[in-house]
């Protein structure tokens, strides 16, 4: 702040435009972020033991169940005998057992095959073996993060969210938070362009005038690196007035965190809630935005709910003006007009980013 000077890497850089247009590409990325853990509900939608959600992300059909011992866990909604989808998409409690619609196999809240009908047909079947197929599930910062991949169900969703997410959950009201007003959509442009604009400052004077802009300094941003993760903090304009002192330093008064979870997930941090976002690529130029509005408790009152609606629409708004952007950056791709696109010194975290993303993608784990 005393240099007026952005966080800045010493070189510039490019992706190459393929990045955003390529159908391969997109397929490969679609498989690397299904095997890193999304988040895919609220922790308060499942909020006691028998509770269950039935849904579908990223194509593939999900049930969840809170257990008994209060824990939630992810399953694949295929019945295991010919694949039919278990339980239809909505929510209940206190559920006994899911029933396929197709032969009436049944299952135990906790995944486990109960019954089959007319089972002496099926000699070989090991019941214990034939449960509903169980994925990576852990709750953090109120909300449900699943591993797609039932071949890595074994793994630990919550040592991969790390050391940053250890960090967003000390923040008060984020331990624990309330999941409110979650909406799904589609954006015309390829995914890593919505990732690309949180990770610079040098736009919101210009694309964010009519909303946010005058909150803020202009291009300063700080990024500090967990690993692949990502902590960006974007000052705002009383910084410089207040001249704060370091000790009892308040972060949230000054600026907006963004705590970004690799590869695809921005949680936003605000002074009493937060906004967390996940993308769902659709294709090289096709993106389904999944929103969660996290607050410290569920609204009473018709000012609380005001309150919380008025502050969603703000950032909808805010961010409409971004993926609007976008949308006009992917629609000129294909004109030739550029081989690449560049990022200046202090926009260095995308195009590291990309680089990040292309080293996984490389070690990708090979398709079964």
């Amino acid at each position: 702040m005393q240099a007026g000077r952005a966080d800045a890497a010493a070189q510039s850089g490019q992706v190459q435009v393929g990045q955003y247009t390529n159908e391969a590409i997109a397929g490969q990325e679609l498989r690397l972020l299904r095997q890193h853990p999304q988040p895919v509900a609220g922790s308060s939608s499942l909020a006691s033991p028998g509770a269950w959600l039935s849904l579908t992300h990223f194509g593939i059909p999900l049930l969840l169940v809170r257990q008994e011992d209060g824990q939630v866990q992810a399953f694949l909604n295929v019945c295991r005998h010919r694949g039919a989808r278990v339980v239809p998409e909505g929510s209940g409690s206190q559920a006994r057992a899911f029933v396929c619609p197709y032969h009436a196999w049944t299952y135990r809240p906790d995944g486990a095959l109960r019954c089959v009908p007319a089972s002496f047909g099926f000699p070989c079947l090991k019941q214990e073996e034939s449960g509903l197929r169980k994925l990576a599930t852990v709750e953090r910062a109120g909300t449900v993060w699943v591993v797609l991949d039932p071949a890595l169900s074994a793994s630990d969703p919550g040592a991969h969210l790390g050391a940053l997410m250890d960090n967003l959950e000390s923040l008060a009201g984020l331990r624990a938070p309330v999941a409110y007003a979650p909406r799904s959509y589609e954006v015309d442009a390829n995914w890593k362009l919505l990732i690309d604009g949180a990770f610079e400052a040098y736009h919101f004077k210009v694309a964010h005038r009519k909303t946010i802009a005058h909150m803020f300094v202009d291009n300063m941003q700080v990024v500090d690196e967990f690993d692949l993760h990502r902590r960006l903090y974007l000052i705002k304009a009383k910084f410089s007035e207040d001249k704060p002192e370091v000790s009892g330093f308040d972060p949230r008064r000054y600026g907006n965190l963004t705590y970004f979870f690799f590869p695809n997930t921005t949680v936003l941090v605000q002074p009493d809630h937060a906004q967390l976002g996940s993308l769902e690529p659709l294709g090289p130029t096709r993106t389904r935005v999944h929103e969660l509005t996290l607050i410290p408790e569920a609204p009473t009152s018709d000012k609380a709910k005001a309150h919380w609606e008025a502050n969603v629409a703000l950032y909808r708004r805010t961010l409409q003006e971004d993926y609007a952007l976008a949308e006009s950056i992917q629609a000129g791709l294909a004109s030739g007009a550029n081989a690449a696109l560049t990022f200046g010194t202090f926009e260095y975290s995308a195009p590291r980013f990309h680089s990040q993303l292309q080293q996984q993608l490389a070690a990708l784990r090979p398709a079964s």
